[in-house]
């Protein structure tokens, strides 16, 4: 088993903060001459992620081709936050249907599907915070990257995890280059004034997750309460190992020894170290499974701490020294990215998305123009924990979604008799002009149904800790004068 190890950093960080983990690793047995620290200049507003990818492709080349070698031609890597968009982006322009030659691809608190601290990035306050020493520059495009809902994110998705066309070809395999994920559930101290949940301080537990979801809705067949709805298909392993973690932040994870654990617990503070290792330790498809099977029971014990019950109370009182320590924080989240384009494949930027729980009426029929019922205002208070609209990309939404709220609260409350046991997502979009029309004819705005989850989970397109990718297709509907004909007098 090979013995070296790329070790990558993520954004306006350097390799330094990755040396942690090569002494921990130097302490267990890998060759210090095997451990390596990449590094990438995310701070600079010119360079790109795919810049940084090409990049990174000449340097590994390089190494394993000098003689001697000082790279050897398999070896694990380690990422850290945006290192993991970086990595994913080279190996997916080098080595789309596998042959890679990494072995194990360990993502700690990877920025996979974005982060909520990408537009504060961009600020002004953060250019003169961060960007003093390169003339206030803090890596515009890495951060229009990073930002939730980017363009990248989802093209990324499309060549490693997901496919519109059924090609399941990717970079990653259980026998070629294997990935895991490792995420905290505790967000850095000065970022929980965010009043945010189910995050480490930097990334979403669910933008995290290399496991995405993806479907296209098209409105243009079907009703607009029944649209027809094409899955996206699976690339790479149907599910990689993918851990949950209740006491480190975003930027503990990357110190594995126990003194740096949030918890005094030692079973939970000495976990981290182990998990590392273990994934640097699988060589077959069995052992990719068995440590896949193992984390999540770990998440399955992550999302006791959410309940009320004695077991979460002493579970509780265990690791985080406390039974009334913060529950919401290990409330399971579904992050959603709706993206929208009319018929012509133009983008669609004037949209709203709402959840609601339709009424048996509205199976068969949806009209404009209804006042927003209680469903709805309760889906809006309790369910949805953030909605971001990306801004380069104003056709993209970006929704977190409360799991907790929605199993505990949402079906068993808020549903009436009228109502369809089911969650689904309202679309609303505005008419273009006084010729066009979006859904139906002659309308100001028109509406459509999109089918989330049912509630006794027959209908499940969300998946806990996951992203999702919705592409909606809507009607352009045109007014009769846009062509017509006439007799001439």
């Amino acid at each position: 088993m090979t013995q070296h190890v790329l070790l990558i950093h993520g954004w306006s960080a350097d390799d330094e903060s990755m040396a942690d983990i090569g002494h921990f690793l130097k302490n267990k047995g890998y060759i210090v001459s095997g451990l390596h620290l990449g590094g990438y200049p995310s701070m600079y507003d010119d360079v790109r992620v795919e810049d940084s990818a090409k990049r990174m492709q000449d340097v590994i080349s390089g190494m394993q081709n000098e003689n001697p070698a000082s790279l050897a031609p398999r070896f694990h890597l380690i990422v850290h936050s945006t290192g993991a968009l970086v990595a994913r982006q080279w190996l997916a322009d080098n080595y789309p249907k596998g042959g890679s030659p990494v072995e194990n691809f360990l993502m700690l608190a990877p920025a996979n599907f974005g982060s909520p601290l990408a537009t504060l990035g961009r600020s002004a306050i953060t250019r003169i915070a961060k960007g003093w020493k390169r003339g206030f520059q803090t890596g515009t495009e890495f951060l229009h990257s990073l930002e939730l809902g980017s363009r990248l994110q989802e093209d990324l998705a499309l060549k490693d995890r997901l496919s519109t066309d059924q090609d399941t070809s990717s970079p990653f395999s259980e026998t070629g280059t294997r990935p895991f994920v490792i995420v905290g559930a505790t967000p850095i101290p000065v970022t929980r004034l965010l009043g945010l949940e189910a995050w480490d301080g930097t990334v979403r537990i669910a933008s995290a997750n290399i496991n995405p979801q993806g479907m296209t809705v098209d409105f243009t067949q079907g009703r607009l309460t029944d649209p027809e709805i094409t899955p996206w298909t699976r690339r790479g392993p149907d599910q990689t190992p993918f851990a949950v973690i209740p006491d480190r932040d975003h930027l503990t994870i990357l110190k594995p020894s126990p003194e740096k654990s949030l918890s005094d617990d030692s079973e939970t503070s000495e976990q981290l170290g182990k998990m590392i290792l273990s994934a640097l330790a699988v060589d077959s498809k069995a052992a990719y499974e068995s440590v896949a099977k193992d984390w999540k029971a770990i998440c399955d014990k992550t999302r006791i701490l959410a309940q009320d019950s004695v077991e979460a109370d002493d579970l509780r009182d265990k690791i985080l020294g406390s039974k009334r320590a913060n529950k919401s924080r290990y409330n399971e989240h579904y992050q959603v990215v709706v993206e929208t384009v009319d018929e012509a494949g133009l983008p669609v930027d004037d949209f709203e998305v709402w959840l609601t729980a339709p009424t048996k009426f509205e199976t068969n029929t949806l009209s404009n123009g209804q006042e927003i019922t209680e469903v709805e205002i309760d889906a809006q208070t309790n369910l949805v924990e953030g909605d971001h609209r990306n801004r380069r990309n104003k056709e993209r939404r970006v929704l977190h979604l409360d799991r907790f709220a929605l199993m505990q609260h949402f079906f068993p409350n808020s549903l009436k008799d009228d109502h369809e046991p089911r969650l689904v997502a309202g679309i609303t979009a505005v008419a273009p002009g006084d010729k066009i029309a979006y859904f139906t004819k002659d309308a100001d705005q028109g509406s459509g149904l999109i089918p989330l989850r049912a509630k006794d989970g027959s209908d499940r397109f969300l998946r806990r800790y996951s992203t999702h990718f919705i592409r909606v297709i809507i009607p352009r509907e045109l007014d009769d004068d846009v062509f017509a004909v006439r007799t001439m007098g």
